[in-house]
């Protein structure tokens, strides 16, 4: 029995049929429409032919414009049509189509990628090869050659599915058989998907810092953890948790008048810009480096610094174990145990660091970046760009053979919009009561409940404006939760007004209210 290939074109829901040209095959036509036009309008315009668009469809613009995601209510749909490459190029029989879907890969370069799941279910973007590239998305689908002995050939199925990675693919369907009988062609569409929630869960792998990598990660250390001259911070001065609050470090400067003389007032002092410095080195060593870690980078760190000196009045201490006293006294107490805190004097004079630890800091932060496990969703970075390929598994003329697969070319390039871009469809608009009408009011009764354990109610109920600013704020209280319950629309005006404060105030500095806010007045009925 002869074989007839299959050919695999793109169309468009409006194009009457055409020919097919068997030495140029296109990818597949996308059609972008509004979510609500899918499927039942879409049908009936893809059975209607070249008549007047009862949907919305119409192919995307993939030059100049994103496929869109669902939350800006955008669909879009890849259409191709299939036929046997014989005389007169006759339409594929669809019932001869087993399966059908559609695979979005990432441009990477000159490769493409696909979205892999492993057999122990990590998942992320793989590069494909040219043997990798038109394998079947589900290992358990592939053929292999044949052996000649059934045993031998079930074992090395079963070893390899037991290694295979499968990509991640969204159904494809053909048109309704009457549509395709009044075509004169075989349709198979489906939806391109644009949001996912699959996550790699991977390491990102970061490459090491070249030269000018390594001088903006320098140039980010505070400058005590730099090789150049610096003033002691507060030199004497004793100081507590307290003291890492820039409020209650600018008020100490500020009572005592060493602040700038009104009209410039906005510049700290030089006495709080030290102690921040000497604050954002102690919170760097301590949460980024590990210094006081019982790990190999933390010993290696306090060793470093121990090689010079902090003094008090003449007397030298290590520098790692000073900067490890100041974590202890600063970092770690808590103030709700109600005991006194522990208090920290600050060096007379420090040690200045060298070359040699700069690059230890550098190699420590380059060495953190690259092992740090940043997961990566599927269609996270909205500069990134795809291109899509349908696949059919499709009945073989010959009885007794397994379906043959048969893949589209690729799209063209696109990219997928961020969830924050708009679209053309306009939102609709949520109407909010009147607050000044006290019978609307009335009728607001609390619709949203939250059950709060006492920590956090008596923390709630103890706290104030200018106590939260200067640190203050306990859970001390009766030990009894609560339910509260509130009126969404209430919450939602109060927000309201808050918003629209701040944005009168950041519009000096952004000038951004011509796009985050348009107000437009609607007569009353």
């Amino acid at each position: 029995m002869v074989t007839h290939a299959v050919l695999v074109d793109g169309v468009r829901h409006d194009a009457p049929a055409h020919s097919y040209a068997a030495a140029v095959q296109r990818g597949p036509v996308i059609l972008a429409m509004a979510d609500s036009d899918f499927p039942n309008r879409f049908l009936q315009d893809l059975a209607t032919g070249a008549s007047p668009a009862i949907s919305s469809a119409k192919p995307a613009d993939l030059a100049n414009d994103p496929l869109y995601q669902p939350v800006q209510r955008m669909l879009q749909v890849a259409m191709v049509q299939l036929a046997c490459d014989s005389a007169g190029l006759p339409r594929l029989d669809p019932k001869r189509i087993v399966s059908a879907g559609i695979v979005v890969r990432r441009i990477w370069g000159d490769a493409m990628q696909a979205w892999l799941t492993s057999p122990s279910g990590r998942c992320g973007w793989a590069t494909l090869t040219s043997a990798t590239e038109d394998l079947d998305p589900d290992p358990t689908k592939r053929a292999l050659p044949p052996s000649g002995q059934a045993a031998l050939d079930a074992l090395l199925a079963a070893q390899a599915i037991a290694n295979a990675s499968s990509e991640t693919t969204s159904s494809a369907f053909a048109a309704p058989p009457a549509t395709g009988v009044s075509l004169g062609r075989t349709v198979v569409y489906g939806v391109v998907p644009t949001a996912s929630s699959d996550t790699s869960d991977g390491v990102s792998q970061t490459a090491p810092y070249d030269a000018s990598g390594a001088a903006q990660a320098l140039s980010a250390l505070p400058t005590l953890l730099q090789a150049t001259p610096h003033v002691a911070p507060l030199a004497g001065n004793t100081v507590d948790y307290r003291w890492l609050s820039d409020d209650f470090l600018m008020a100490q400067y500020v009572s005592s008048g060493s602040a700038a003389s009104p009209g410039t007032a906005s510049t700290p002092p030089a006495q709080v810009l030290q102690f921040q410095m000497f604050s954002s080195a102690l919170r760097l060593l301590r949460s980024t480096f590990g210094a006081f870690d019982p790990t190999p980078q933390g010993t290696n760190l306090r060793t470093s610094l121990n090689r010079h000196n902090v003094y008090h009045v003449s007397q030298p201490t290590p520098l790692g174990d000073f900067y490890a006293s100041a974590s202890t006294a600063l970092l770690d107490y808590d103030p709700t145990t109600g005991s006194a805190p522990p208090q920290l004097t600050m060096p007379d004079a420090w040690d200045a660091l060298d070359a040699a630890d700069e690059r230890l800091f550098v190699n420590a932060l380059g060495a953190r970046a690259a092992t740090m496990v940043v997961p990566q969703g599927r269609f996270q970075n909205p500069t990134w760009r795809y291109r899509l390929r349908m696949f059919f598994r499709i009945t073989s003329e010959h009885p007794g053979c397994p379906p043959i697969l048969v893949w589209s070319a690729y799209s063209d390039p696109f990219r997928i919009a961020a969830w924050y871009e708009s679209s053309d469809r306009p939102s609709m608009p949520i109407p909010l009561p009147d607050p000044t009408d006290r019978n609307v009011l009335a009728g607001l009764k609390p619709n949203c409940a939250f059950a709060m354990p006492a920590g956090l109610m008596n923390a709630m109920s103890g706290a104030s404006m200018s106590g939260l600013m200067n640190g203050g704020g306990s859970s001390a209280g009766p030990n009894v939760a609560w339910i509260c319950s509130f009126s969404i629309p209430i919450i939602t005006i109060c927000a309201s007004f808050v918003l629209n404060i701040f944005l009168g105030m950041l519009n000096i500095v952004f000038c951004w209210m011509p796009f985050v806010k348009i107000c437009i007045p609607i007569p009353e009925e």
